[in-house]
């Protein structure tokens, strides 16, 4: 597994290991192979989470709704730019097909 991606989780802002330091292997259902990782959370990393996403959400609805669109329309357009490297992710994590997992993003 040593070429394959890992994955930390991100949390109030930072990619990190989960506090187990437990990783988890994301296997391609179409070839049976690993062809990541993930870092496993635990109940601590949930609770800080949950705790950082509702600062979040309020620092958000704080936001101009003008502001927040800007925002969200900066966010599409970088996704968009992306979409062939997260069809290309989903087809290795689900076994989809290309067309199928771009029809997905």
């Amino acid at each position: 597994m040593s070429h394959a991606r890992s994955y930390e989780l991100f949390i109030n802002g930072k990619w990190r290991a989960g506090g187990s330091r437990a990783t988890l292997p994301v296997i391609n259902p179409a070839t049976e192979k690993v062809f990541a990782s993930v870092a496993s959370a635990t109940v601590s990393d949930l609770d800080e989470a949950l705790t950082s996403a509702e600062r979040s959400r309020k620092a958000w609805s704080s936001r101009p709704a003008k502001e927040r669109g800007e925002i969200l329309v900066s966010a599409a357009s970088i996704l968009a730019e992306k979409a062939g490297a997260a069809a290309r992710d989903l087809s290795s994590e689900q076994g989809k097909t290309i067309a199928e997992a771009t029809g997905e993003y």
